[in-house]
């Protein structure tokens, strides 16, 4: 009987418009996630993108956004901020923050390409082989990744400003229209 629930699921999902069809997944995905398992998300990317920029000038850092993980619905709020470094320098190139649903893309992307050039590099003798798989996982390639999933959520009242909060409904509101709205309740109070 479960199975035929997710055929029956997957059938639905498959007729829905694509934002909203990924959209299911990522709260299906996260709804189940603990802050433990987030937190070693978090550490696993950074330990991803570590060992793959090993000798590489640049590399990517993920942290929680401090504050934003303080409540106890820490998965509407929570952001995880992804920083470009230059490491012979230390300086930061690039910094964006990301919401869960963002961050969970992003991990699924970055692992899944990372475990392919990982396991190529350690059975592959070939240093050109290497260098090219290791090339197409450059720090900046995935920062492009990072800028691509943050600026596609719009705001879904103005339609144009960018989205900051993402409900579980997969409402998406811009800053400018969460304290316009939350100024009005407050003088009705």
């Amino acid at each position: 009987m479960g199975q035929q629930f997710s055929d029956q699921t997957q059938l639905v999902l498959n007729k829905l418009p694509e934002k909203v069809a990924k959209h299911v997944t990522l709260v299906r995905e996260s709804g189940s996630l603990t802050y433990e398992e987030f937190l070693g998300r978090v550490a696993e990317l950074n330990d991803i993108t570590a060992k793959v920029a090993s000798g590489q000038e640049k590399h990517l850092l993920f942290e929680v956004q401090p504050g934003s993980d303080s409540s106890a619905f820490w998965k509407v709020v929570v952001r995880v901020v992804c920083t470009k470094i230059n490491k012979n320098t230390g300086i930061v190139e690039a910094s964006r923050i990301m919401n869960l649903y963002q961050f969970i893309q992003l991990y699924k992307d970055i692992t899944s390409q990372a475990s392919g050039v990982l396991a190529q590099s350690s059975t592959s003798e070939d240093p050109d082989e290497n260098s090219s798989s290791v090339t197409s996982c450059q720090a900046s390639l995935w920062m492009g990744r990072v800028k691509q999933l943050t600026d596609e959520e719009e705001c879904c009242i103005c339609m144009d400003g960018r989205a900051d909060l993402i409900l579980p409904c997969a409402h998406s509101f811009c800053q400018k229209c969460i304290d316009k709205w939350w100024g009005r309740g407050r003088n009705h109070s």
